[in-house]
């Protein structure tokens, strides 16, 4: 075989060597692009949280340990990261509110939680037996304020100063701002300047349980003062519903 010969055929090895190599590095890439990579997490996604986020208009009242059922307690009656009423109403350790409807029938599954503008601060459903939501509100909220070292007229004038129909987030974000501690604390109401006119409780149907309500809640509901303290809350505790058939059996 002359010289010249063996140059070429080293020559068409060479180019096979290359050309099947390529080929193998674009099969591998093939395969490589083949595999689909796992979608990066939504931005600010909390996994606790179900349900996407929402912007309600609702009922906002508030309840202290005054006129809790029972009074001068801080009792819940669907507890799920207090074992009693409380929060500091940050992300993170959201205050306590009582939703329309009783145990295994709620308005709002407890541990659901909410934002409130108005009040800067975020809330749990941890209790039950509120009012039902008056016409033109998509729910009502009824707001733990703690209180035990105020006067019941000191927490009623807190709970009347932000009772009202609001904006409120359902499944909020973890950064919006927030006015951190208890809303009546050191003897006094703890919440930003609130608007002069948050409206009336309309509906004349009273608690979503049936109950008849406090007389307290009866008197106001029909002043028509916009900032009087309307149709709160009432008898919260299935538990404590139990215990009366069981009397009376």
């Amino acid at each position: 075989m002359s010289h010249s010969a063996q140059i070429q055929r080293r020559s068409v090895r060479s180019r096979s060597a290359k050309a099947a190599a390529v080929l193998g590095a674009v099969v591998v890439l093939a395969c490589g692009c083949s595999k689909s990579a796992p979608p990066p997490p939504a931005p600010g996604e909390q996994p606790p949280q179900a349900g996407a986020q929402k912007q309600l208009n609702i009922w906002l009242t508030g309840y202290s340990w005054q006129d809790n059922t029972p009074p001068g307690s801080s009792i819940v009656g669907e507890p799920v990261l207090h074992k009693e009423a409380g929060g500091q109403g940050t992300f993170a350790d959201p205050i306590t509110v009582a939703a329309p409807g009783h145990k295994g029938d709620m308005d709002w599954k407890p541990g659901t939680k909410f934002y409130l503008p108005t009040v800067q601060r975020y809330v749990i459903v941890e209790d039950s037996g509120a009012a039902k939501a008056p016409d033109g509100t998509d729910t009502h909220l009824d707001m733990w304020i703690d209180g035990q070292s105020g006067t019941k007229q000191a927490t009623d004038d807190c709970e009347n100063s932000f009772t009202g129909t609001v904006p409120a987030q359902l499944n909020p974000p973890d950064n919006l701002p927030v006015m951190a501690g208890p809303i009546f604390a050191a003897g006094k109401c703890n919440v930003p300047a609130q608007a002069a006119n948050m409206g009336t409780y309309q509906d004349a149907g009273g608690d979503s349980s049936g109950d008849s309500g406090d007389s307290d809640d009866s008197d106001d509901s029909g002043d028509g003062d916009s900032g009087g303290h309307h149709s709160h809350h009432h008898g919260h505790h299935g538990d404590d519903n139990n215990d009366d058939d069981d009397n009376n059996s």
